[in-house]
């Protein structure tokens, strides 16, 4: 009896399982699939330029913008801020593809020169600031920037006269 049980169970295992011969392909061809989105372009636009106000000044010295919708004024050296110059930060709304993040890229340092409308004399501004160099856009796909800077007054060489110039602020998603 012992003799028959081991081949009965050899004989059962064997019938149970079936041997696969599948014939090995050597060069398998598989269908992918690939996938492309286009998405709306992120916008910018300037609304409220970067503004330093009036003042005058006895000496060198900076007025300071603050990146933030207030805008809030400081001066150091010997510049006073007078009124009626209305100093306010610039303001860019932006727009593109919902609750996405959009990285901003500001002048370097010293990069930009405002220059005297009837004279060839400059004034320097640096330090561009904002509130994070990171935003978000909304779940509507809208967002405002606030963008800051110093304004470096020279002691000699600054007439009297309005001071303009131009700068890049770049919006990537």
């Amino acid at each position: 009896m012992k003799k028959l049980i081991l081949p009965l169970i050899f004989s059962l295992l064997f019938t149970g399982f079936s041997l696969n011969t599948f014939a090995i392909d050597p060069d398998p061809v598989v269908l992918a699939t690939a996938t492309a989105e286009l998405v709306e372009s992120l916008s910018a636009e300037e609304v409220n330029q970067l503004n330093f106000g009036k003042f005058t000044k006895a000496g060198a010295g900076t007025i300071s913008v603050a990146g933030t919708a207030a805008g809030t004024v400081t001066t150091d050296g010997d510049v006073t801020v007078v009124t009626g110059g209305s100093p306010s930060s610039a303001s860019f709304d932006i727009s593109g593809l919902a609750s996405q993040s959009v990285t901003v890229t500001l002048p370097g340092a010293d990069a930009v020169v405002l220059t005297n409308t009837s004279s060839s004399e400059t004034m320097t501004v640096s330090s561009f600031s904002i509130a994070s160099s990171t935003v978000t856009l909304s779940s509507t796909g809208g967002a405002t920037v606030y963008v800051g800077a110093t304004l470096s007054v020279p002691a000699a060489g600054a007439s009297v006269g309005v001071y303009t110039g131009t700068y890049n602020v770049t919006f990537n998603y």
